[in-house]
């Protein structure tokens, strides 16, 4: 399969445009730690319950596009995986508003993926494995936090594709703690406190300084 953008572009709207079916969406690369695995075996068990959803999985090595697209090949589930490859990162919030649920599967790691909070940015539903690499950040009130194992993320999977309200309720929340948090705004205004703070500290150790 050619990885040229503009095929690929014209892929996820084909698909989009004659299916009704969900979209999850991982974004990233495709090595071991990131549990591409386990959301495989995962959506594998999802489309066996008969969810009607489409997987895109944006990222990835040549030779490890292959051997996951074997995988699915392997699962029954090859039509309803779609390995985009490589894709511009100015192009990032053009796919995932093209999203229902985004995905981080990662089983392995402490440091929190860069990609969460693009994930939470999009007020797009979460799903992420509960281990410490994703809840520095994440709580059950920003995303459906699953453990790592594939029943747990195919139920997690079910429970976000039987209710849209869920989906937006999680997305809403994500994306207003994002707002809160990590915005220019949000940094500002955190700025602005620190300078406050350091004025009034220095105003006060002059005065004590001073004598009459």
């Amino acid at each position: 399969m050619s990885y040229d953008g503009n095929i690929i572009d014209e892929v996820i709207k084909d698909r989009l445009s004659d299916s009704d079916n969900l979209v999850v969406m991982y974004v990233g690369n495709l090595e071991a730690y990131q549990g591409i695995d386990l959301l495989l075996q995962g959506f594998s068990l999802s489309v066996k319950a008969d969810i009607k959803a489409e997987l895109f999985v944006i990222g990835g090595e040549q030779s490890d596009i292959e051997a996951y697209t074997k995988l699915s090949q392997d699962l029954g589930i090859a039509n309803h995986v779609h390995f985009l490859g490589p894709r511009p990162v100015k192009s990032l919030s053009y796919y995932l508003e093209q999203a229902d649920i985004l995905a981080s599967p990662r089983i392995k790691g402490k440091n929190t993926p860069m990609k969460i909070y693009s994930y939470l940015g999009s007020g797009k539903a979460v799903i992420a494995t509960n281990l410490e690499t994703h809840t520095q950040v994440l709580t059950n009130d920003l995303a459906m936090l699953v453990e790592p194992n594939p029943s747990a993320f195919a139920q997690g999977l079910f429970e976000l594709s039987q209710s849209d309200s869920l989906r937006q309720a999680l997305g809403e929340a994500g994306q207003s703690m994002i707002r809160e948090n990590f915005s220019l705004e949000a940094f500002t205004e955190r700025a602005n406190r620190l300078l406050d703070w350091v004025q009034g500290t220095l105003s006060k150790d002059i005065t004590s300084t001073v004598k009459p």
